[in-house]
């Protein structure tokens, strides 16, 4: 009965972090903002089931989107295959325990991303692929800045805010998330920091 929930679990997740993505993409693309939003359902997956089903979470998103949206998605696959690992390896570390360390860890994060971004967007496409950065790429080249440094400069804030936004989302997705459906529950809450919350107001009650 428990492995059959656990996969049950597992296959509802992995379409469910695709549809988070895809939505809050969606409204990036329709409102033409600076942001992504279209990791949100790969960190949740790479800390919910692991960071091997965070990083299929990222390339199936951008599967879809390259198919639907614009194609220029799919090599960008590998900042999202990235990200999936990262923020593994900062929710292990226990940098989810508290707000300011969620913030540092997303800033991190989409530093690193913009790097690997910046060397998609030019080797693979000029330093044009699509997204409404561009306009701030053209705008740099134009003042005699070359295409790389024109387009990192123009991806790194917009990557460390899209990343910042993407794991304080997951992080009050996972705080409300009802513990009974998680596999992981008690890890997941240990290393929110919600169980020594718990204790603590135990404590108070029976002082």
């Amino acid at each position: 009965m428990r492995k059959k929930m656990n996969s049950s679990f597992f296959v509802a997740m992995i379409p469910a972090g695709i549809a988070l993505n895809w939505v809050a993409n969606s409204i990036v693309e329709l409102l033409k903002l600076p942001l992504f939003l279209n990791n949100i359902g790969t960190v949740l997956n790479a800390i919910v089931l692991g960071p091997i089903w965070g990083v299929v979470t990222a390339l199936l998103t951008n599967t879809v989107l390259g198919l639907i949206v614009r194609w220029t998605y799919f090599p960008f696959a590998l900042v999202g295959m990235f990200v999936a690992y990262l923020s593994y390896l900062f929710y292990k570390k226990g940098w989810f325990n508290k707000f300011w360390k969620v913030l540092v860890a997303g800033a991190i994060t989409g530093a690193l991303g913009a790097v690997i971004a910046t060397f998609i967007s030019v080797f693979v496409f000029g330093g044009f692929s699509g997204h409404t950065n561009d306009v701030i790429t053209a705008g740099l080249i134009a003042t005699g800045q070359s295409i790389f440094s024109s387009a990192f400069i123009a991806n790194m804030p917009t990557t460390m805010l899209d990343k910042i936004l993407t794991f304080y989302i997951v992080w009050g997705i996972l705080k409300i998330f009802p513990a009974r459906y998680l596999p992981n529950a008690k890890e997941i809450r240990e290393k929110l920091g919600l169980n020594n919350r718990t204790k603590s107001k135990d404590d108070d009650l029976t002082a």
